[in-house]
């Protein structure tokens, strides 16, 4: 199934596409599956995604077999837990800045050698289906787990954050880390230059490395600089590119 190897793809260094889901509805994450996407990205740090719509969406990507990953809101175990226990194929964690902050919050994501609450209940262990054992065997190292580097500070870690043995891609969010970097603009050198320095920690400890990208043109460029992990826009872009479209066609034929 595409979703259950999505987590291997991304180990093995296939090159792989996803977009931000913004818009907690199923129909958006399920025509996103049907357009041959290989991953969605849940965005409940910055859309308005409860446990509930998380779960809808979630369940979507079983339907369409597209892999569901949450980029999570906080850094607390308990929402760690919460999608995990949800059947997340993956995590993207904002604002990695160092290895200990890594390590710490991926116990939560481990039940061997981690700190992760039991229960075999929810969607992730077929609710009840799977008994301890084989819900620990199935879960530990699953998921696919995305550190994104966003902050000046994590320049400075970039070899121990990509050397913590559980991060799978070092995500470059170059819009916060222009900010971080005092830059106004994402073309701004510095932001290029953050870009290389990820890309380069990532293949030196033999991670992926990936990048949010707005447009096809980026996407050609750094795919061609190696970098394999992409999420390319919204769904809230799409949206509105194609309505802008719509709207200025009309508006020409009947002027």
């Amino acid at each position: 199934m595409n979703r259950l190897g999505f987590a291997s793809r991304l180990r093995a260094g296939e090159s792989l596409i996803s977009t931000f889901v913004k818009t907690p509805n199923h129909a958006v994450v399920e025509i996103a599956g049907d357009c041959g996407l290989d991953a969605v990205v849940l965005d409940a740090e910055h859309a308005p995604f409860d446990p509930a719509s998380l779960d809808r969406g979630l369940l979507a990507c079983r339907a369409v077999d597209i892999a569901g990953l949450i980029r999570v809101a906080d850094e607390r175990p308990a929402t760690l837990l919460q999608a995990l226990d949800l059947g997340a194929d993956g995590l993207v964690l904002p604002h990695i800045v160092n290895a200990a902050q890594a390590r710490q919050l991926l116990q939560a994501t481990r039940y061997r050698h981690g700190s992760r609450g039991f229960s075999n209940s929810p969607r992730a262990g077929g609710y009840g289906r799977a008994n301890l054992a084989e819900h620990m065997a199935a879960e530990d190292g699953r998921h696919a787990i995305i550190a994104q580097i966003e902050d000046r500070e994590a320049l400075d870690n970039l070899a121990a954050i990509a050397a913590v043995e559980q991060i799978d891609c070092l995500l470059v969010g170059r819009a916060d880390l222009a900010v971080s970097l005092g830059a106004s603009s994402l073309d701004d050198p510095r932001v290029e230059s953050a870009v290389s320095r990820v890309l380069e920690a990532a293949q030196q400890a033999g991670k992926a490395a990936g990048i949010f990208v707005a447009s096809s043109e980026d996407l050609a460029r750094y795919s061609a600089k190696g970098l394999r992990f992409f999420i390319l826009g919204s769904d809230q872009a799409v949206l509105r590119a194609g309505w802008s479209q719509q709207a200025r066609h009309f508006h020409g034929l009947v002027r």
